[in-house]
């Protein structure tokens, strides 16, 4: 049976007041199955980023409903909201936001410090770390790491708390064309075990790579608005 985890119903997200408002989402619905790769693709302005902010509950819409796996986030209070972000999602940004004071095995093990770290989390961050292909650099500090060694680990921070949906927000739109292949590549292993992602873009590339697998789907946005069909021209990244 077929597990719809998100539902977007009529959700609007508008910003300023009076003139000066932007509408960045109009009235979107959204069902998003269980398992899935999706990606969300349009140009700067177009409303992505604040669609994925809204799904994991880093801002809340001006109207409409926001359901992810059957709980209704849109009008929980902080402390729930808190609970709903370290339970279910993992975030991956374009600019890494890593620690630099830190070294590796720490900079994944912040998501946990305010519910105090156990051996046993440092013993699953090692073993991520394994996953993601940097296990020998667990003690590195992330100051001496390349662009994508550092998303490397923003990944593997991201999966420290088994999340059961990831949100990548542009994650290769800092590394060059070879590196984000990879990293792209490697989240969609990760979400073949059954963890939902969503991939906000506006490379072409990562679209096309994503749309190959059999999980994959493409969700276009433009003005705030949702679209299945394509308004882009995909370019491959070579095999």
């Amino acid at each position: 049976m077929i597990k719809i985890f998100i539902v977007l119903k009529n959700v609007s997200k508008i910003y300023g007041e009076e003139r000066t408002t932007i509408k960045a989402l109009d009235m979107v619905d959204l069902e998003i199955e269980k398992g899935k790769i999706i990606t969300v693709m349009g140009p700067s302005g177009s409303g992505k980023s604040t669609l994925l902010n809204i799904i994991g509950a880093m801002d809340k819409p001006t109207s409409g409903e926001v359901l992810v796996n059957d709980i209704e986030i849109g009008g929980l209070p902080e402390r729930k909201l808190s609970n709903y972000r370290k339970t279910q999602i993992g975030f991956i940004f374009q600019n890494f936001y890593l620690l630099p004071n830190l070294n590796v095995i720490e900079n994944i093990l912040t998501p946990l410090v305010p519910y105090r770290i156990k051996e046993k989390d440092r013993k699953k961050a090692q073993e991520i770390l394994e996953i993601v292909g940097l296990g020998d650099r667990a003690n590195t500090r992330v100051s001496k790491l390349s662009g994508g060694e550092s998303q490397r680990v923003a990944i593997a921070r991201a999966l420290i708390n088994d999340p059961k949906l990831i949100l990548a927000d542009e994650p290769t739109g800092n590394l060059d064309t070879e590196t984000g292949k990879s990293i792209v590549e490697t989240l969609i292993k990760l979400a073949e075990s059954g963890t939902t992602l969503i991939i906000v873009t506006h490379d072409p590339r990562v679209v096309s790579l994503v749309a190959k697998h059999p999980l994959g789907k493409s969700i276009w946005i433009k003005d705030g608005q949702l679209s299945d069909q394509a308004t882009y021209d995909l370019d491959c990244w070579d095999d």
